[in-house]
Protein backbone atom coordinates (compact mmCIF):
# COMPACT_ATOMS: atom_id res chain seq x y z
CA UNK A 1 0.00 0.00 0.00
CA UNK A 2 1.58 3.31 -1.12
CA UNK A 3 0.91 6.32 1.07
CA UNK A 4 2.18 9.89 0.78
CA UNK A 5 2.10 12.48 3.56
CA UNK A 6 0.00 15.48 2.55
CA UNK A 7 0.28 17.48 5.79
CA UNK A 8 1.31 17.06 9.44
CA UNK A 9 0.49 19.21 12.44
CA UNK A 10 1.31 19.07 16.16
CA UNK A 11 -0.21 21.19 18.89
CA UNK A 12 0.77 22.25 22.40
CA UNK A 13 -1.63 19.73 23.98
CA UNK A 14 0.32 16.81 22.51
CA UNK A 15 -1.93 15.96 19.58
CA UNK A 16 -0.20 14.95 16.37
CA UNK A 17 -2.32 14.91 13.23
CA UNK A 18 -1.38 13.80 9.76
CA UNK A 19 -3.16 13.38 6.49
CA UNK A 20 -1.99 10.66 4.12
CA UNK A 21 -2.91 10.01 0.50
CA UNK A 22 -3.46 6.31 -0.13
CA UNK A 23 -2.54 5.82 -3.79
CA UNK A 24 -3.89 2.26 -3.99
CA UNK A 25 -7.50 3.00 -3.10
CA UNK A 26 -7.51 6.73 -3.99
CA UNK A 27 -8.43 7.98 -0.54
CA UNK A 28 -7.12 10.23 2.20
CA UNK A 29 -6.55 8.97 5.72
CA UNK A 30 -6.50 11.37 8.67
CA UNK A 31 -4.68 10.06 11.74
CA UNK A 32 -4.75 11.73 15.17
CA UNK A 33 -2.53 10.59 18.03
CA UNK A 34 -2.59 11.88 21.58
CA UNK A 35 1.07 11.55 22.55
CA UNK A 36 1.65 10.11 25.98
CA UNK A 37 -1.99 9.11 26.32
CA UNK A 38 -1.97 6.03 24.11
CA UNK A 39 -5.06 7.08 22.18
CA UNK A 40 -5.23 7.12 18.39
CA UNK A 41 -8.07 7.68 15.94
CA UNK A 42 -8.15 7.43 12.16
CA UNK A 43 -10.71 7.88 9.44
CA UNK A 44 -10.59 7.81 5.63
CA UNK A 45 -12.53 9.50 2.86
CA UNK A 46 -12.46 9.22 -0.95
CA UNK A 47 -10.46 11.67 -3.04
CA UNK A 48 -12.54 14.31 -4.81
CA UNK A 49 -9.70 15.49 -7.05
CA UNK A 50 -6.39 13.74 -7.80
CA UNK A 51 -3.64 15.37 -5.70
CA UNK A 52 -1.08 15.60 -8.51
CA UNK A 53 0.13 19.02 -7.34
CA UNK A 54 -1.31 18.95 -3.83
CA UNK A 55 -4.70 18.58 -2.22
CA UNK A 56 -7.69 20.28 -3.78
CA UNK A 57 -9.28 22.97 -1.60
CA UNK A 58 -12.31 20.70 -1.09
CA UNK A 59 -10.20 17.74 0.07
CA UNK A 60 -8.00 19.95 2.27
CA UNK A 61 -11.02 21.53 3.95
CA UNK A 62 -12.58 18.11 4.53
CA UNK A 63 -9.35 16.72 6.01
CA UNK A 64 -9.03 19.66 8.43
CA UNK A 65 -12.64 19.34 9.58
CA UNK A 66 -12.17 15.59 10.04
CA UNK A 67 -8.98 16.16 12.04
CA UNK A 68 -10.76 18.68 14.28
CA UNK A 69 -13.57 16.21 14.91
CA UNK A 70 -11.16 13.38 15.75
CA UNK A 71 -9.27 15.59 18.21
CA UNK A 72 -12.58 16.59 19.81
CA UNK A 73 -13.60 12.92 20.09
CA UNK A 74 -10.33 12.01 21.79
CA UNK A 75 -10.69 14.95 24.20
CA UNK A 76 -14.23 13.91 24.98
CA UNK A 77 -13.37 10.23 25.48
CA UNK A 78 -10.61 11.17 27.90
CA UNK A 79 -12.84 13.56 29.85
CA UNK A 80 -10.90 16.68 28.85
CA UNK A 81 -14.03 18.57 27.73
Amino acid sequence: MSKAIMWVESDARGFETECLFNEDNRSYEVLVSAKGRGVDRAESFPVVEDPGLGMSPTDLDRSIKLADRLVWEIDRSMGDL
